[in-house]
């Protein structure tokens, strides 16, 4: 299984650098790294909830933009967070959201600051620690994305992003239903092509 979702993420990531060197100007793309800081785990259901410090961790993105305008970008994107484990508990887990994404530039000589939008849905997933042990495995299930931020293009092509973002899933045990919402600041560096 988790060579299929290896195998499914770099097909994603193939076909987006397919796409943007089929098509001529007015499509261009960004590949990020970024750093995930210390965010907040959110469990509540049944009138219920409790938040846990996760540590730092790491994500890469890639995005495409079709120009829409003199200054707006249109486009979409996929993050793969590397997985990230909770100060106080077991186990690691991570989201993918695959989202649109909406980027308003300024454009100045050297240096391009931009303000973005994302919102999507994302895959949840984690190791066992995190959803228990053999056949009481709780399920896992994405939800909503959505990410606000803003950046720094320079020299048309290195950026530098500050970006806040929500993922939502759901976890499934023993018949009860637990909304979960992972938020944190993230820090991308790229490049714009």
């Amino acid at each position: 299984m988790k060579k299929i979702k290896i195998l499914s993420i770099l097909s994603i990531l193939a076909v987006f650098f397919i796409v943007n060197s089929a098509f001529a100007e007015g499509i261009g793309g960004t590949v990020k790294f970024g750093v995930d800081f210390e965010g907040d785990h959110e469990v509540s259901g049944y009138g219920l909830s409790a938040t846990e410090d996760v540590d730092t961790s790491a994500s890469f993105s890639a995005e495409l933009f079709a120009k829409i305008a003199y200054n707006l970008d249109l486009g979409g994107g996929i993050t793969v967070q590397l997985p990230r484990s909770q100060k106080d508990y077991e186990g690691d887990f991570y989201f993918i959201p695959v989202y649109g994404a909406m980027r308003m530039r300024f454009e100045t000589a050297n240096a391009t600051p931009y303000l973005i939008g994302q919102i999507g849905y994302n895959y949840f997933d984690g190791d066992s620690d995190y959803k228990g042990y053999g056949p009481y495995e709780a399920d896992l299930e994405g939800g909503l994305y959505w990410g606000l931020g803003g950046g720094v293009i320079i020299n048309k092509h290195f950026l530098i992003e500050l970006l806040y973002s929500v993922n939502n899933g759901k976890v499934k045990d023993y018949g009860y239903e637990f909304d979960i919402e992972y938020s944190k600041v993230t820090l991308n560096i790229g490049y714009n092509f």
